[in-house]
């Protein structure tokens, strides 16, 4: 009788240990509730919806691995799985790279399906250039707030900090090479050294320090605000 008391022990723990997700992500066709209604699935070509879309390494990752525009195309592998925010997450591959990206937040969807939805309507879609700049250095043109972005709030020698989840700090002005990754949840804040400098888009750039790494964020778009000032 102790033997097999021991025995349905021993099978109850590996049932409990197989149960509990690892790394925190939930198993592949589980939907997070209160993100977008997925509708992504393997197999099908997909974009970003909006101006552009980050590609990580993995869910709970902070590894960027390349940044795809408005007007890429990538391959769905596999998803759906619900981690990181919630968040629901597909494993995608573009132009040879494969990693992750996040459908979207609340109602707002991040990429989408190429065929069966209409494009989501994205102004001032940037091109990015064949040699992105290999330091950062305070350009000189373009200076001033860009007609159309929203007010700057931003201050040279105050603070600031992301308004949504999540901020890309950038090697330079019109460039896709982010160099680092600023978290809302995390109370990630950077100091702000220069700007604010018109390009790309058109949104209002500044050159800012983060840790120690001197790049460039954007402001927002329209009445949208992905920095804000930070105490």
């Amino acid at each position: 009788m102790r033997k097999l008391v021991t025995i349905l022990l021993i099978v109850s723990i590996v049932v409990l240990i197989a149960a509990i997700p690892v790394f925190g992500v939930s198993a592949a066709g589980a939907v997070c509730a209160g993100a977008p209604t997925p509708r992504l699935t393997s197999g099908i070509q997909a974009r970003p919806a909006q101006v552009y879309s980050t590609l990580w390494a993995s869910p709970d990752s902070i590894a960027v691995l390349t940044v795809m525009y408005h007007g890429d195309t990538f391959n769905v592998q596999s998803g759906v799985i619900c981690a990181f925010g919630p968040y629901n997450w597909y494993q995608v591959n573009f132009k040879g790279v494969v990693g992750w990206v996040t459908e979207g937040t609340g109602s707002t969807y991040w990429v989408e399906p190429t065929g069966g939805v209409s494009p989501t309507p994205v102004p001032g879609t940037p091109i990015p250039p064949t040699q992105p700049p290999a330091t950062p250095a305070t350009p000189t043109p373009n200076t001033g707030a860009c007609a159309g972005a929203p007010a700057p709030r931003l201050k040279i020698g105050g603070n600031g900090r992301p308004t949504q989840d999540f901020s890309s700090l950038r090697s330079g002005i019109d460039s896709n090479t982010v160099i680092a990754v600023m978290y809302a949840a995390r109370g990630d804040v950077f100091k702000v050294t220069a700007g604010p400098f018109c390009g790309y888009g058109l949104y209002n750039w500044w050159q800012v320090n983060f840790k120690g790494t001197l790049g460039y964020v954007t402001e927002g778009t329209g009445n949208t605000y992905w920095v804000e000032p930070a105490p």
